[in-house]
């Protein structure tokens, strides 16, 4: 009688042996896999801030050299940090470099655009890889004073 259960006992032996190797190996692809998906969202997450900046900032220059006297820099300004607020971005982070507003029409106009990003979910990560958790975004825009 045990020989006729032998081959039975050997099978579910088998199969246990081989569900605990695929334990095994879900638990080594999981962090991975986990970290990829963070990083996927993370990166679309600061590629959203950089299309925010480059349209505030392509946005605050064309108000600014149409001719429009009751506009100001400050208004400019309060503007820029408006639209930074509505995408959730913190102005104070924001560094803008603004020359050549109302030098004469056909003259050119230059907005230079900084935003310090950082990541939220993967910064421990980058710092200790890079010794950073943030990156600094660029736009900038020439257009002529009209």
């Amino acid at each position: 009688m045990t020989r006729d259960h032998a081959p039975i006992s050997a099978a579910l032996r088998s199969h246990r042996d081989r569900s605990g190797q695929a334990l095994v190996e879900f638990a080594l692809v999981v962090p991975l896999l986990l970290i990829l998906i963070v990083g996927v969202v993370e990166l679309s997450r600061a590629w959203n801030a950089h299309q925010v900046i480059t349209n505030t900032a392509r946005e605050a220059l064309r108000a600014a050299v149409v001719d429009d006297p009751t506009f100001t820099q400050e208004a400019m300004q309060s503007r820029i940090n408006e639209l930074l607020r509505l995408a959730s971005l913190d102005p104070t982070r924001a560094s803008i470099s603004f020359e050549g507003w109302r030098t004469g029409t056909g003259n050119p106009a230059r907005i230079e655009l900084s935003y310090r990003y950082d990541f939220d979910i993967l910064g421990p990560l980058m710092e200790m890889a890079a010794g950073r958790r943030s990156v600094t975004l660029h736009t900038g825009f020439i257009m002529r004073n009209e």
